[in-house]
């Protein structure tokens, strides 16, 4: 069986042309719409990271030293 996936919903007419073309080639033809699966938005995926670094002593600044090396390129 060779299937054809369609990006985008399409209308009933669009449905039906499509239906003609593959009948007058003698192919069957069935029509399933998939349901979209719903994406996390941003902030519900990172509200399941609130609290992973409280106990921990974190500072922005060192993140950023640590993670960019800036205290390496400024000693330069």
């Amino acid at each position: 069986m060779t299937q054809i996936v369609l990006q985008n919903s399409i209308d009933t007419m669009q449905m039906n042309v499509l239906r003609g073309l593959f009948n007058s080639w003698n192919v069957a033809i069935e029509f399933r719409e998939e349901e979209k699966l719903e994406t996390k938005s941003l902030t519900q995926r990172f509200a399941r990271t609130r609290g992973m670094w409280k106990d921990y002593d974190i500072d922005a600044k060192q993140l950023r030293r640590d993670a960019w090396g800036t205290e390496k390129l400024l000693q330069k």
